[in-house]
């Protein structure tokens, strides 16, 4: 099946298709909102998870770009694992970028944006693809092969509303040239901003462990260990005790595809990109994308959680 680039015609897709087929291209180790998303589409019956890709990213936590990238693959399959230690799902990761792009017609080549246009090429009906890290790997995979964009709907959490003077948070930020690529070359887009939009997607500690602590197997004890160690609870050496809330703004990619207009507000609205220093700016080709301005933060978690229970792991 072919979207022939129709906004309406995408989103009757997404409420009418059984099994939506999706990979997902993660920077897992940047933060622990990656693992989360990577456990809700495994185990979501209406998707379809063909890969696992590897993006690359840069902060305290990794050396280089490629540091970045090599540890979220580690990650990726460490969580693969937990959920299904035995591979009977075959659920394929790949390694991807070891840098970001030079300009906006140099691809990066990887395992990655290769297995992304095999993958696309192979199917036989739409192929969702989020970006939940920065756009290296899929940006290169629609220069490597343009043809792909027949069948393939991009899902980028990142940038901001556009409400805001521009559109820089970190995704975007590592990676402007491959955003232009995205957002410009005309592969149908969602786009699912960052702040003010997935960031509301918070979840508490409390609300997590009543969920998930020897109740969701191997992987709902390591969610809940990430996600403790990372806000430092359930409180410190002195005895102080802390109520935080914590973004996984990952979800809202497997969110969006299990259920677009139940769990967020869509709109459809004219395409946009950004210029050198990350401003927002109109395409003004005729061109529209789906944008999401808001999600419904229980009903997002109230379905993540649900789904991880009555997946019944061990």
């Amino acid at each position: 099946m072919y979207h022939d680039y129709n906004m309406e015609k995408i989103l009757d897709h997404i409420r009418t298709c059984p099994k939506k087929k999706f990979i997902l291209d993660t920077d897992t180790f940047n933060e622990i909102d990656d693992q989360f998303a990577i456990t809700y589409a495994m185990l979501s019956e209406d998707i379809d998870l063909l890969a696992l890709t590897a993006a690359p990213f840069l902060n305290s936590r990794a050396s280089s770009v490629e540091d970045g990238m090599e540890k979220s693959y580690e990650e990726m399959v460490r969580v693969r694992d937990f959920i299904d230690p035995d591979g009977v799902r075959n659920i394929p990761c790949y390694r991807g970028s070891r840098d970001y792009m030079k300009n906006v017609i140099t691809p990066q080549p990887s395992e990655a944006a290769e297995n992304i246009v095999r993958l696309v090429h192979e199917a036989d009906d739409i192929v969702y693809i989020a970006v939940i890290g920065c756009y290296t790997n899929v940006a290169s995979a629609l220069l490597l092969d343009p043809s792909i964009m027949d069948k393939a709907v991009i899902l980028m959490i990142g940038a901001n509303k556009f409400e805001h003077i521009d559109a820089n948070e970190f995704n975007l930020m590592q990676d402007r040239a491959a955003a232009r690529v995205i957002f410009e070359c005309g592969v149908p887009l969602v786009v699912l901003p960052a702040f003010d939009c997935t960031e509301r997607l918070y979840m508490t500690n409390g609300e997590l462990m009543y969920y998930f602590w020897n109740k969701a197997g191997a992987i709902g004890n390591y969610l809940c260990e990430i996600f403790n160690k990372d806000e430092h609870f359930p409180d410190d050496e002195d005895g102080n005790c802390f109520s935080r809330q914590r973004s996984i703004w990952d979800i809202g990619s497997v969110a969006f595809l299990r259920k677009a207009e139940k769990l967020c507000h869509v709109n459809v609205v004219p395409a946009r990109t950004i210029d050198a220093r990350g401003m927002w700016r109109d395409l003004n080709d005729g061109r529209n994308m789906i944008y999401v301005d808001r999600f419904y933060r229980n009903e997002v978690l109230s379905d993540f959680y649900t789904v991880v229970r009555k997946a019944d792991l061990k």
